[in-house]
């Protein structure tokens, strides 16, 4: 049997690989090999789960579902090895895509330059998903009050897919679930009268696990859409530190953990405002049944968003600290080093270039 070319391979080959992969970026590389290909797959619907769509109406409300995905981005020099964390958003297949902060997830104002992914290393890292609702914007017309469009007026960014479901923690610390297709179109409450509120939810390990107020974790049985205690409540020692403002899920090392990330109010002139202080990251001793502090993250550095929590090799990013923590703090980006405490802020809209603050590069790439 003679050789065969990759623009004479089976439709169902070609499907199988189209299959497996994991971004809209991929595809489009793939669809990009030959005409064969591209054919083949054009009119195929896959990936739907990374563009946005609607979903059952929340509260009297409008609401969409809008996937966000991470990317480490590569050029071939001078450092291959190195490269920039990027999060794009495509409303739609045939729509262009929109580049968002990765740590805010606010939009990046687009530039006049061309991105040519073929000469870039694109990598997809993980994906997040936001649920917005919307609001009708109306007009009259001829007497007549008309729907001209929707303005998202708020939106829950604690939100995890799985077997065809969405599960969302919303703004009144409530678990809510739906069905993405058709057949269901309503919101469900999971519910124990023994949890006070909720604050992330997070898949791990294709289990869906949920943090409550007071940092102990609830598994959601699928089958049931009931939601059960699975561990104690994280420490609550906070020392001379006045508040735990946030409270969220991250996977290290292929463990379960939960964040704190802890603020105090300052007044500067005249003026009240509240600053991160530092961080402490737990895990569960499963010998002892019982947290443990995370007092290093070795050569990883964490990245906190506003809608995802994960970490990356701190070697494979420009600039990026090792054992350290990445996250906005009001207008700033700002990063915690877990060996000393100390933190280091950049202004969003500074130009400055000092080494003081090379270690935020991973997030400026060059060519956007």
């Amino acid at each position: 049997m003679g050789k065969v070319g990759w623009s004479d391979l089976n439709e169902d080959l070609i499907d199988l690989l189209a299959n497996n992969l994991s971004s809209n970026i991929n595809l489009l590389r793939f669809r990009s090999i030959c005409k064969p290909w591209r054919s083949t797959i054009a009119t195929k619907k896959r990936l739907h789960n990374h563009f946005e769509r609607n979903l059952p109406t929340f509260k009297k409300k409008k609401t969409v579902v809008s996937p966000r995905t991470f990317f480490r981005v590569t050029l071939p020099s001078p450092c291959p090895n190195k490269g920039w964390l990027i999060k794009n958003r495509q409303v739609s297949e045939s729509s262009k895509n929109n580049l968002l902060s990765p740590l805010s997830g606010k939009p990046i104002t687009p530039s006049d330059k061309t991105l040519d992914l073929l000469k870039l290393g694109v990598s997809e890292i993980r994906q997040s998903y936001n649920v917005q609702y919307l609001t009708e914007i109306t007009k009259r017309v001829s007497g007549r009050v008309v729907i001209v469009g929707y303005k998202c007026f708020e939106n829950s960014p604690r939100v995890v897919f799985l077997d065809n479901m969405f599960f969302l923690v919303d703004l009144k610390n409530e678990i809510w679930c739906c069905k993405s297709g058709e057949e269901i179109r309503r919101w469900t409450r999971i519910n124990n009268e023994e949890a006070k509120g909720f604050l992330d939810i997070i898949l791990h390990k294709g289990k869906v696990y949920a943090l409550d107020l007071t940092g102990a974790i609830w598994w959601i049985s699928l089958s049931e859409l009931s939601i059960y205690q699975y561990g104690p409540s994280t420490p609550l020692d906070y020392y001379d530190i006045d508040n735990c403002k946030e409270k969220r899920f991250v996977e290290y090392c292929g463990d379960l953990c939960v964040i704190h990330r802890f603020c105090k109010k300052f007044r500067v002139n005249r003026v009240l405002s509240e600053r991160t202080v530092g961080f402490k990251v737990y895990k569960m001793d499963k010998n002892l049944v019982e947290w443990v502090e995370v007092s290093s993250l070795g050569d990883k550095a964490l990245i906190v968003a506003t809608d995802s929590c994960f970490l990356v090799l701190a070697s494979e990013y420009y600039g990026c600290l090792e054992n350290a923590i990445y996250f906005n703090d009001g207008d700033d980006i700002s990063v915690f080093k877990l060996d000393d405490g100390s933190i280091i802020n950049k202004q969003i809209d500074s130009s400055s270039s000092s080494s003081h603050e090379s270690c935020f590069q991973m997030f400026s790439a060059p060519f956007l």
